[in-house]
């Protein structure tokens, strides 16, 4: 059994994706140190709450599990100091990660940012079961100004999601946005159906305005590419002008009645206010009269309460789509949680969104009233994905696929689940730190470990003799787990090895060879009792199991305290305590009794000379026969 658990932990570490040796701390290795400058939106010094709190998100974001190595520390007013190991990208620190789920109510191109015909690839970028079709380019909707004939324009369903994708027992959406794959879905096992033909369908908040050629939806709508009908996209009835063209109302940004502070939503407050503004942007949208480098978003400040100009994110094609969103639907503020994971199905990585008992139940009564509509993830005012609901999502999680890698997934995951920052930070410049003790101090940390190590071997030879090597070998198997598990938690949830976490190791040393001496200590007694040294180990061991189990239960419990309330290194320091304690009786129960017990059977093992158990076996007779004088003198 130990065999197979070392070899599956070093089949991980050589066979996958990863560097071979354990992480090291910033005390050790140094790493990227950047600072980041709060931001008010009327220029005054942020409260120490807010600060309180972002660093508390932040610290979070880049050290959730306690054990990365990461350092966050307010500076001064109003500036963040962020340091972690090694040379990790904080670009996506600045981001506070507002998420907000908005209806979608109009789309179209910005065909300046789409590629021409002669740059396009042949297949549309994404996940694995993209489909064959092509990108959108200029050429294929038509950037001369005029309408594009139904013949010219693009398929309804742009993008490469798989067909149709439906959960076994309840209902799913399709996966996918525009080019990038992005989507979204119940979290329940699915299965791929066959393709099917298909006809477009409206995805739209409200019925489309028949008898005019307008640009279709870009969304994904899951389903083979399909010739559009003469059927609009405009949510609010307002025929489109054709085909989105590249100077079509050049110079009308900002719309009519936009926000002075922010462009891409109205000033009005309430729906009767920015009704024309609504309508203004829906017929600037279908026209591509407004450019994605226009809408650069002002991140984090939307107002959820009022629609909103944006763009998508990800793949050149997903980035030139510009959407028309309604007023928030369900608030980040309603997640409950958020965790990355591989899909099922074979999506790649993708991020499992569960809501809050509210969000929950007006995201399952909406999904089931506006099937065939496009609901858009915003984060930060840019649009994550926008899929078209297919069917009533009724499971408590929803699945938010994209092009994501594994580390980009946990960032966004990390970044939804702990919350949006209270505040705006702006870019800051990173730079490299160099290591705070150097390697010198890991030299002088394993040093001390190895002469711990050489006292204990030493003292175990000579009291234990050839248990003692069984002792070592012990030792010596224990450490091999110990590394292996150590290069995979470094690559897994980003474990930094600092000089607290050597010196939990140096201390597990002692918690595994006292483990040692209690089994050792109870095959003396039984031996002392008048037991072979074979008929000694099943009864010592029964006695010492409960004494190892009781003593390490300790060790691991003060280490999950320490864990729970410390901060900084210390957590580090539980930490590889916790875990050595727990390999601890791993290699007890699956190495050090299995082979005493095999010893037990061998003649050199048996020998008083050899086992050490000799002195103890003849203190046991003279005891015992100087019993049984004094039990006859009584007598």
């Amino acid at each position: 059994m130990f065999a197979l658990l070392t070899a599956l932990l070093y089949g991980l570490v050589f066979l996958t994706p990863g560097s071979n040796s354990p992480k090291l701390g910033i005390d050790l290795q140094g790493g990227t140190r950047i600072t980041l400058t709060a931001q008010t939106p009327d220029g005054s010094t942020p409260s120490r709450d807010s600060m309180n709190q972002a660093r508390t998100i932040m610290e979070n974001r880049v050290n959730g599990s306690g054990v990365v190595g990461a350092d966050v520390q307010i500076d001064g007013s109003n500036q963040l100091v962020i340091t972690v190991p090694g040379t990790q990208d904080l670009g996506n620190l600045t981001r506070s990660a507002r998420l907000n789920i908005r209806p979608v109510t109009a789309t179209g191109y910005d065909v300046s940012a789409l590629p021409t015909s002669s740059a396009a690839t042949s297949g549309a970028s994404g996940s694995s079961g993209a489909s064959s079709q092509a990108p959108v380019t200029r050429s294929a909707i038509g950037d001369t100004g005029g309408p594009t004939s139904s013949s010219q324009a693009p398929s309804a369903s742009v993008g490469n999601a798989p067909a149709t994708t439906t959960a076994t027992g309840s209902a799913a959406a399709t996966t996918g946005t525009t080019g990038s794959a992005q989507g979204l879905r119940q979290a329940a096992p699915a299965t791929t159906a066959p393709a099917a033909t298909p006809t477009a369908a409206p995805t739209t908040a409200a019925a489309p305005t028949t008898g005019a050629t307008s640009v279709p939806n870009p969304a994904v709508t899951g389903t083979p590419a399909a010739t559009p009908t003469a059927s609009g996209t405009g949510a609010t009835g307002t025929t489109g002008s054709g085909a989105a063209s590249s100077g079509a109302g050049a110079g009308t940004f900002p719309l009519p009645g936009s926000d002075p502070n922010n462009a891409n939503q109205p000033a009005a407050k309430d729906a009767a206010g920015w009704a024309a503004w609504v309508t203004a942007a829906t017929t600037a949208v279908q026209n591509g009269s407004v450019t994605c480098k226009e809408l650069e978003p002002k991140v984090g400040q939307d107002d959820p309460s009022r629609p909103l100009l944006s763009c998508g994110t990800g793949s050149v094609q997903d980035s030139a789509t510009v959407y028309l969103l309604d007023a928030t639907l369900i608030p980040g503020t309603q997640i409950d949680n958020a965790a990355a994971a591989l899909d099922q199905n074979g999506a790649g990585w993708v991020i499992n969104v569960s809501f809050d008992s509210a969000g929950y139940k007006t995201w399952s009564n909406y999904t089931a009233n506006n099937v065939n509509k496009q609901t858009a993830f915003t984060l930060d005012g840019q649009v994550l994905s926008a899929p078209a609901i297919r069917q009533a999502i009724t499971t408590t999680v929803t699945q938010v696929s994209g092009n994501f890698t594994q580390a980009s997934a946990t960032s966004l995951a990390n970044s939804l689940k702990y919350g949006a920052l209270p505040l705006n930070f702006g870019s800051g410049t990173a730079q490299s730190v160099s290591a705070e003790l150097g390697s010198e101090y890991l030299t002088a940390g394993l040093i001390a470990g190895g002469i711990g190590l050489l006292l204990v071997v030493v003292y175990c030879l000579i009291y234990y003799r050839l248990l003692g090597v069984i002792t070592i070998l012990s030792l010596v198997l224990s450490g091999l787990l110990v590394y292996a598990i150590m290069v995979l938690l470094g690559r897994w949830i980003g474990l930094s090895l600092d000089m607290a976490g050597v010196a939990g190791l140096i201390i597990a040393i002692g918690i595994t060879a006292d483990s040692f001496v209690i089994y050792f200590e109870r095959l003396k007694d039984e031996v002392r009792e008048g037991r072979s040294f074979r008929s000694a180990v099943p009864r010592g061991w029964e006695r010492a199991k409960r004494t190892i189990l009781s003593a390490d239960a300790v060790s691991f419990l003060s280490a999950l305290v320490l864990y729970l309330v410390a901060v900084g290194d210390v957590k580090g320091f539980a930490f590889t305590l916790g875990l050595s304690t727990v390999l601890d009786l791993i290699v007890v129960f699956l190495v050090t009794h299995p082979l005493v017990a095999l010893a037990s059977g061998s003649r050199v093992f048996a020998s008083p000379r050899w086992s050490g158990l000799g002195a103890t076996a003849a203190a046991g007779a003279r005891q015992r026969a100087g019993t049984a004088r004094l039990t006859v003198k009584e007598a």
